[in-house]
Order: C-alpha cells, then structure tokens, then sequence
C-alpha cells in the first residue's frame, strides 16, 4: 500500500463563494486527492453549522469569530481571499491551533493604479464632466487642478503604497510625503527604477498638514482604527484631496462627510466606506466634491486568478 499523502482526502470548505465558479480551487485541490465543497455562509453561525467538518477553510466576506471557531472540529487552516484579516478572529484560530493565513500583495498594482486613478480623476473633474454631458451640458465645471508641482502624502509604504509611488514620480509631483510607523525619518531610495519627485519619510502631522493629495495604504487594526478622526482632518489643507483604497473604518466617516460639506477639505477619492455597500442614505452620494468606486480597487482579471490560486496553495501548504 502506498503511502498517504499530505492532505490525501482533506476536505476543503469555501465558506462563501463571490466567484460564481469554483473551478482554479476545485482543480487545485482535486487533482491533489482532496475533496473541495463550496457553502454558503453570511454569518458567524453559518459557518459554525456548515463547516464543522472541514480540515480547511478559504474565506471571502464570512465572519468566522470565535463560537465558529470553536464549532470547527477537524480544521487546521483558515486561509482568507485578500490582505485583510479583520473578519477572521486570529487569537481565537491561533488558541486552537489552526493556521490562519491572507493572500499578501497580490493587487498592490490594481490598488495603486486605482489610487492615482482616483487622484487624476479629482484633478480633472473627469467623472462630473462625464456627468454633464450625458445631460447636455458643455462646459459648466469648474476647471481643474494641475498635479504637477503639487505634494503627495502616502500613508504605509507596503506594496501598494510603494506601487503608487513609483507610478506618481513620474507625474511631476513637487515632493511626496510618507509616513509609515516602520520608516525613521529622512530621504527614501526610490522604490525599484523610478526616479523624479523627491521622496521623504515624515511624521503624520507634517504629512497630513503640507499634503495636496493624501492616499491612504494602511492595514486596519487597533491603531490605524479611526486614525483619520476629526482631529487629524482639521490639520489637513482645506484645498487637500484625500484617497481611501485601504478600508473605511481607517477615516472617521461623519468627520469626513462633515469637513467636505463644511469646506474644510477640498474632495475625496473612496473605494472603501464604513459600512458596505455604501447605504443609499449615505451623504457621500450626494457630495459633488467626491469619487466613488465600489471597493474594487483590488480588481482585475489577473489579479483574481492570482488570488484564488494562492489562496487555496496556502490552505494546502498548510495542510
């Protein structure tokens, strides 16, 4: 008799499929002798009722906290679709001794293509222009802002933070800013073979306040949480436009609606909000000093290939 191999038979459970098709994870696991079953889980208990018996898990959008963990018999890895951890109740996993693993870095180019979409996007009034004249109106918005000589600050300085840098030297950028709790103040070497706008490490209060554009590239914990409050708004440039591609809850999204109404801030480029889907009573809607996506800055044809194959190669590693 042969010898059985490492996860020979495991079963693969996704707890809830935004794919509409299984078929990268089904391949992957299948053709490795496991046996991979799609559930359809919107919340904590639902995973606790149909994934009881997994021996891994791939994870969109499900809350699996702590009772679903705990419900979970035979599990040994929770391997999450994104960057992000903040639906996975790690300390929970790692009590019980279950692996929980993301998928790192693999849309820092989307994201940062998104960010300096949103940033042109807002310079050139490009959207309301669209606006205008699909409803017969011709030269009715305001002139845009020139990037070039203008200041951008980069909050984090991972992969798409870095991404964006690169692509945005080449704009014309007087200056950009960075702050990031992990880089001492100073000069920075340019990421990869950009070169142009010169590039520091700053403190926060100087990156928010000299900023033009600020874009945000932070995870979301405990201290980034509400890092944008009204406080840190205030000290921005009353001109300043600021880009969300990380997650909602890093802005205090009342401060922002209300320094955008009040004046206090020139715009802002969204992907991400507090609450999502965005609730249609939602003051940003409304706000013609602001661009919206749909958190889909992570999204591209490649970049979702790439996801879905190493997010279930990491479960299997595990296993």
């Amino acid at each position: 008799m042969g010898k059985r191999s490492a996860g020979q038979g495991a079963l693969v459970m996704i707890t809830d499929n935004r794919f509409g098709e299984a078929r990268i994870e089904r391949d992957f696991v299948e053709s490795r002798g496991g046996r991979l079953e799609v559930a359809d889980c919107q919340s904590a208990s639902d995973v606790a009722a149909q994934c009881r018996d997994a021996e891994a898990l791939l994870v969109n959008l499900a809350r699996v906290d702590g009772s679903a963990i705990e419900a979970l018999l035979r599990c040994r890895v929770i391997s999450r679709y994104g960057v992000g951890l903040d639906n996975i109740e790690v300390g929970a996993a790692e009590r019980r001794g279950i692996a929980v693993r993301n998928v790192a870095d693999y849309c820092s180019q989307e994201v940062a293509e998104h960010a300096l979409g949103l940033i042109l996007s807002l310079a050139r009034g490009i959207p309301s222009r669209d606006r205008a004249i699909r409803e017969g109106l011709w030269n009715e918005v305001a002139p845009g802002r020139r990037v070039a000589g203008s200041t951008l600050g980069v909050l984090g300085y991972g992969g798409s933070a870095r991404a964006l840098i690169a692509a945005a030297r080449g704009l014309g950028f007087a200056r950009i800013l960075v702050w990031s709790r992990s880089l001492a103040e100073g000069p920075l070497p340019s990421p990869g073979q950009a070169s142009g706008s010169p590039l520091v490490a700053a403190p926060l209060d100087t990156v928010l306040a000299e900023s033009d554009w600020l874009s945000i590239h932070l995870t979301l914990n405990r201290e980034t949480r509400c890092l944008l409050d009204a406080e840190a708004i205030a000290r921005m440039k009353s001109t300043a436009m600021l880009i969300n591609t990380a997650r909602g809850p890093i802005v205090d999204e009342e401060a922002l609606v209300a320094a955008l109404q009040e004046g206090r801030l020139g715009g802002a480029g969204l992907d991400v909000f507090a609450v999502e889907p965005l609730p249609q009573g939602s003051p940003l809607r409304s706000l013609p000093n602001v661009v919206l996506s749909d958190h889909s800055a992570y999204a591209s044809v490649e970049s979702i290939i790439e996801l879905r194959t190493r997010c279930v190669a990491n479960a299997w590693e595990a296993l």
